[in-house]
């Protein structure tokens, strides 16, 4: 009974202290001053424990695997590994594919700004002329990743295939791709400067 009047007296001492809100005078607002934009932070993962389309086999032996099972793990591994997400773009209709493959791990930043900004001087003089508002991403203080990896590389088909099953397997021998370069990412990247999108009339 105590904590119950005790919470009310309490409730009753802060309702004072809630005031309206009033209108400023040209005065006050004059002597103010504020800034527009965003500020982001945030950590976002890619198919840090494997992905969807393709379940991890038991080996790395793409002839023993079934159809929805792959391992990208490294030529050579001892223990299968799952793969992350894959990208394929085509530029032309009967050419080749450019791939993004096995893209995956934990990204996070601070530090992400948006704001608007008038371009009015500089840029050899372009500044003064161009005399417009254009869209600023200010770089984050810093990125962060943790057990990042993806592979580039060019294919002859936008999906991936296992080229050791045959066609009746749902594999596809003439299935080729060739891995350009791979990365594996691990630590902190310090960034300075921002990015500047221009309007175009």
């Amino acid at each position: 009974m105590i904590s119950k009047v005790g919470v009310v007296f309490v409730a009753v001492l802060a309702m004072p202290a809630l005031a309206e809100m009033q209108a400023l005078d040209d005065d006050t607002l004059s002597s103010l001053s504020g800034q527009g934009g965003v500020y982001l932070s945030g950590e976002f993962s890619i198919n840090k424990d494997g992905g969807v389309l393709w379940s991890k086999p038991a080996s790395n032996n793409p002839g023993t695997w079934t159809a929805g099972q792959r391992s990208c793990a490294t030529a050579g591994a001892s223990t299968p590994e799952n793969c992350g997400m894959r990208v394929a773009i085509r530029s032309e209709a009967d050419g080749g594919w450019y791939v993004l493959d096995n893209l995956k791990g934990v990204f996070s930043f601070e530090g992400l700004t948006l704001r608007t900004r008038t371009i009015n001087s500089g840029f050899n003089g372009d500044g003064a002329a161009f005399n417009q508002d254009v869209l600023e991403f200010g770089l984050p203080n810093e990125m962060k990743f943790k057990d990042g990896s993806f592979a580039f590389g060019v294919a002859n088909q936008g999906g991936w295939q296992n080229k050791s099953l045959s066609v009746a397997n749902s594999g596809n021998p003439s299935y080729q791709q060739t891995n350009i370069f791979s990365a594996k990412i691990d630590g902190t990247i310090r960034m300075q400067g921002n990015v500047l999108i221009f309007p175009q009339n």
